[in-house]
């Protein structure tokens, strides 16, 4: 096995924090508390920023600052309805753990005592001409650029890593009571009437991240497959952990820091601000990662919010489906050149995580990706043979069984080696299982440890940073000619379970019923193809059908049919040719259903709602 002190000693004791000691509680977290912020305080409003840091005219907006960030999760942490929804349950099962949850999605409402109530209720909603906070802006210009390093034990800055233990400068004067507010960055030299700047190159690096990408439950121990407790605070979120333990954290192999992936450069020398120096090659603020259905909740909730920041949105979609299509790659390692209907063929498929954490990373509920396997014609006509999507129950076809790329967490069930699969996350204490795909040089801690479902080992005792997965399948009856054998990779960053989940145990409020009707509303978050690889396949001629009868299989339960792919940037496909069951395919047929975001057609959707009330 490979040692920890691969990391060397600056990460050791890094994840040894992450990792280790019994924890104190929610209440003993450290960084700036609730109600520290001199009021009122001077943590202004990004429309303020956007004064100076918006695309102006005919100006491109794929970089300034404020153009960029204004369509993404990051932007809208708290305007997601799928965190309010999941807030209410979570106080629900924990009474008060909200205000927990609401230091990620609101940092500035909860530095300013205003996340208790837990639900969010004492959030101040409006924008003011003073400079009064919106407390809605989620995580937003000034958590980011008013944040600072603390001095550790060695005497060099650093971060408390995870639960969003952000530190800021609460003194009058930081505060811009006495003098203009510091705002940090990566340049030195900052021309501006509303603040001052200062260098600091700890913002770019991956442990500022690491301050909210990596959450811990502080109240709940995780338990070991036999139930015993550990001393480990369960996990939520280990994504900056995965990163610091692969060949891509600082030091490693191949270095690369979260920025260098989500935060792109704009070639040239360009102004970021009305007043200063222009910059070279300045990144922008698109801060996405694989949360494509999650920006489309938001539009659907907040429609006249967005209506006025419509290009910021779909920058952000856009930059979500590229953001997708680098995640992983897929190589048809073995494949049959020719068969007919009804052998038994035998198809090898590598996916290959080129992330610098898991694939897919981020929380458990709802996140997932599967390998499918389909025949497609010459025609277009497509027939999947493994993996295909059922849009009437939103589940994956698992006969024959595919790979599925997912975390699974859940609850001790009282019996020793077993635990109980739940969406409940605050009262999460077991992982049930972990098949994501590790980072290249990944060497994992017991939080981040992968489940033997899937072998990712590299035969030396490592891991690897790939699944080579082989199938044996069985050509369907009806299909014949020259066809097509296509493997790939499908992503979900939504289940239509953990939306029946979020409204059939909501007993306050109507935020799981209005989340169902914008998960609708939205198309039910078809798949989004990732990546895919080709292969001919010679099926031989179709019998000759002059007694009547029909040569393309209709009525076989493998058969197919229906649209193609829809193309995103750089080759990221949302929901073409998934393999998707619709009403209309009779005897239960998989066929590929074209979905793509808000395309799926209304009148399937009233069917399949119909269906499920009955």
């Amino acid at each position: 096995m490979q040692k920890k002190s691969m990391l060397g000693v600056g990460w050791v004791l890094a994840l040894g924090l992450l990792s280790g000691g019994a924890s104190a509680g929610i209440d003993d977290l450290q960084g700036t508390k609730a109600g520290e912020m001199p009021q009122p305080n001077n943590l202004g409003t990004a429309e303020r920023c956007a004064g100076c840091h918006r695309a102006e005219g005919q100006d491109p907006l794929d970089y300034m600052p404020t153009d960029t960030w204004a369509g993404t999760m990051m932007a809208n942490a708290w305007r997601d309805p799928i965190f309010k929804a999941a807030l209410t349950i979570a106080n629900q099962d924990v009474p008060g753990i909200g205000t927990f949850c609401l230091r990620c999605h609101t940092p500035v409402g909860f530095v300013n005592g205003r996340a208790t109530p837990p639900d969010g209720s004492g959030l101040d909603p409006n924008a003011a001409s003073d400079g009064k906070i919106v407390d809605g802006q989620g995580v937003s210009c000034n958590v980011c650029h008013r944040a600072k390093p603390t001095l550790g034990e060695d005497g060099k800055p650093s971060y408390h890593l995870g639960n969003a233990q952000l530190v800021f400068d609460t003194t009058p004067e930081a505060a811009g009571f006495t003098s203009t507010p510091v705002m940090y960055g990566p340049y030195e030299n900052v021309e501006s009437n509303s603040h001052v700047g200062e260098r600091d190159p700890m913002l770019a690096g991956s442990q500022f991240c690491g301050q909210c990408h990596q959450v811990t439950n502080p109240e709940v121990m995780l338990r070991n497959a036999d139930g015993t407790e550990t001393a480990i605070e369960f996990p939520l979120d280990t994504t900056f952990e995965e990163w610091a333990s692969s060949d891509f954290r600082d030091g490693g192999a191949d270095p690369r820091s979260c920025v260098d992936c989500h935060m792109k450069r704009k070639t040239g020398e360009l102004a970021v601000a009305d007043l200063g120096p222009l910059r070279a090659d300045p990144r922008d603020h698109v801060l996405v990662g694989g949360n494509h259905w999650g920006i489309q909740a938001v539009m659907a909730a907040e429609k006249e919010y967005v209506a006025e920041r419509e290009a910021s949105f779909q920058l952000a979609l856009d930059r979500t489906l590229e953001s997708l299509a680098s995640a992983a790659s897929v190589t048809l390692v073995e494949a049959p050149e020719e068969a007919r209907p009804g052998d038994e063929i035998t198809v090898a498929v590598r996916v290959e995580n080129l992330t610098g954490h898991k694939f897919p990373t981020g929380y458990a509920e709802s996140r997932r990706a599967w390998i499918a396997v389909l025949l497609v014609g010459e025609d277009g006509v497509e027939r999947p043979l493994l993996g295909g999507y059922d849009a009437d129950t939103g589940e994956i076809q698992h006969e024959p069984p595919t790979h599925e790329y997912r975390a699974v967490h859940g609850r001790w069930d009282g019996d020793a080696g077993a635990g109980e699969k739940e969406e409940h996350l605050a009262l999460h204490d077991m992982i049930i299982s972990d098949t994501r795909i590790p980072p290249k040089g990944f060497v994992p801690s017991q939080k981040t440890q992968p489940t033997p479902e899937i072998d990712f080992g590299d035969g030396n005792g490592g891991y690897r940073n790939y699944d080579e997965a082989r199938f044996t399948l069985t050509v369907p009856a009806g299909a014949f000619g020259a066809q097509t054998l296509s493997a790939r990779v499908y992503y979900q960053s939504m289940t239509r379970e953990y939306i029946d989940f979020l409204r059939s145990e909501n007993v306050t409020d109507d935020l799981g019923e209005r989340l169902h009707a914008i998960y609708e509303e939205t198309g039910e978050a078809p798949p989004i193809l990732v990546a895919s690889a080709d292969a001919s396949i010679d099926l031989g001629e179709a019998p000759d059908n002059t007694g009547g009868g029909d040569a393309s299989g209709g009525g076989d339960a493998s058969g197919g049919g229906g649209d193609g792919p829809t193309s995103g940037p750089d080759g990221a496909r949302e929901a073409g040719g998934c393999g998707c069951r619709t009403p209309e395919s009779g005897h239960g047929g998989w066929l590929p259903a074209g979905l793509a975001g808000l395309a799926l057609a209304s009148a399937a959707a009233r069917r399949r709602r119909a269906h499920r009330r009955r």
